[in-house]
């Protein structure tokens, strides 16, 4: 889209010095709550700049200095003038063009991803045909014919599931070769992270990368292939001096260079550990509700949260700390939702013996929770997929009030943020639902923004939201 010169000039003049408050990671405290009295009611109305993007991306754009910086897929890495919009640099990070391969080691790669996507291809095919022929059996479950082909071609996934294996694990290819990603989630879910030195972006190849703010790559990693088809979404963090960062495992890397100084082995997780700190030694507080301790890895409590029988991957949001307390929520569809909040003690000695203390428990609607919770003054803020919001006490966990958004279709991908004594609920359909805090739902007003899956961020006076198709400013004023 074309910026006009009347909004451009409008830019230029609203947005000053006020807004060069950094913004360096995602939902700034992590919880989601931004320090600012002004945030926008209206939208479109008050659009500062709006500039066309190459591609989509679930992550949420970081503020440094006078950048705007953000990820689009797969692997690009963008950074844009925070007045303007206007883009100053792109950087692709695909490891083809990471390494300096030879020309026969290109041709080499380009036939073994031909092999990749012909096994791929049948795989799928097999995969309708199977699904097809168990919806027969479904209407004639005495057919023993049916029931024999199937077996032959359950047996016949398992060999091209263990061909595609060996091929996505050739170690001669491996770190080139693009993993499966789900097409809701794609590469580019991770959120750049800026510690004041270097700006790191993480990328569902594999890979993680350093650079400074003029875009020059100070260096980059294959590290691992996530862990699910779906791909991942952790995103990068500065903890006790060490980059933190996930695929398969938790790995802490050295932000200088990127070498690995410590791995915790984990499980399929979407979102982001939290971390806390007692008496200077900090923690990591997984999705999974597993402790971490971060300077050296260890696992020393786990099992802190329930974990469904067979779909224990249905963790996608982030827990979100609050002064002493740890607040987490989980669920599956018609199985499970559990709301939680962990005490965190005041001295090691307590931890160590005690571990962290649950301060309470509750259950919830049973539904996925893409979004993060968000807590303020006394209230948790949570939000199924399917756009039902549940409220409760911070101190108790007793529900306070739940309330169905009516009249979006899409899924509630995006985490609750506040800024201005308002709480702003996405919808990747397009809705912006913007609401009062407090013990009743009070509708301010409705937006559509376009469709989007990252978190809007707020400066004084003005907000920013990367949509699919193009990065937004809107004034606050």
């Amino acid at each position: 889209m074309k910026i006009e010169t009347p909004i451009l000039a409008l830019a230029l003049l609203t947005l000053g010095p006020v807004l060069k408050a950094d913004l360096p990671s995602w939902r700034t405290t992590r919880n989601g709550v931004y320090d600012t009295a002004n945030a926008p009611t209206e939208w479109e109305s008050k659009l500062l700049f709006e500039t066309p993007l190459p591609s989509k991306s679930n992550g949420t754009p970081i503020l440094v200095s006078d950048r705007i910086i953000f990820t689009a897929e797969p692997a690009l890495l963008i950074c844009a003038d925070r007045d303007t919009g206007k883009i100053i640099w792109e950087r692709s990070n695909d490891l083809m063009e990471l390494n300096d391969l030879s020309e026969q080691k290109r041709e080499a790669l380009q036939a073994h991803k031909a092999r990749i996507a012909d096994v791929e291809r049948s795989s799928q095919k097999l995969r309708s045909d199977t699904r097809r022929l168990e919806r027969t059996l479904d209407r004639d479950p005495d057919n023993t014919e049916i029931k024999e082909r199937l077996e032959g071609m359950y047996q016949e996934r398992e060999s091209l599931d263990a061909e595609s294996a060996a091929l996505m694990g050739d170690p001669e290819f491996r770190q080139f070769v693009k993993p499966p990603a789900h097409n809701t989630n794609g590469y580019s879910s991770y959120t750049p992270y800026y510690d004041g030195k270097r700006l790191y972006a993480v990328f569902g190849l594999g890979v993680v990368v350093a650079y400074d703010l003029d875009g020059n790559r100070l260096w980059s990693k294959f590290i691992e292939h996530p862990d699910h088809r779906w791909g991942g979404a952790t995103m990068p963090q500065i903890v006790d001096g060490k980059l933190i960062v996930r695929f398969d495992d938790y790995i802490a890397l050295n932000p200088k260079n990127g070498d690995e100084i410590w791995r915790a082995p984990s499980e399929v997780v979407f979102g982001t550990p939290a971390p806390f700190q007692i008496e200077g030694k900090s923690f990591l507080f997984t999705p999974r509700g597993e402790v971490i301790r971060v300077s050296d890895g260890k696992v020393i409590q786990e099992g802190l949260v329930f974990l469904h029988a067979t779909r224990d991957w249905s963790i996608f949001n982030s827990p979100a700390v609050v002064g002493d307390l740890i607040y987490a929520v989980s669920g599956v569809e018609k199985a499970n939702g559990d709301a939680y909040a962990y005490r965190i003690p005041k001295s090691l000695d307590t931890f160590n013996k005690k571990g962290l203390e649950l301060a309470w428990h509750t259950e919830v609607e049973n539904d996925r929770y893409y979004a993060s919770p968000l807590i303020h003054d006394g209230l948790v803020y949570i939000v199924t997929r399917e756009n039902k919001i549940t409220v409760l006490e911070a101190k108790t966990g007793k529900i306070v009030y739940t309330h169905e958004i009516k009249g979006a279709r899409g899924t509630a991908y995006p985490s609750m943020t506040l800024a201005g004594g308002k709480i702003y609920l996405g919808i990747d359909d397009g809705h912006m639902v913007i609401f009062k805090p407090g013990k009743k739902f009070e509708e301010i007003a409705r937006h559509s923004v376009g469709p989007y899956r990252s978190t809007p961020l707020f400066t004084e006076n003005a907000a920013y939201l990367r949509t699919y198709e193009s990065l937004q400013a809107v004034s606050s004023l």
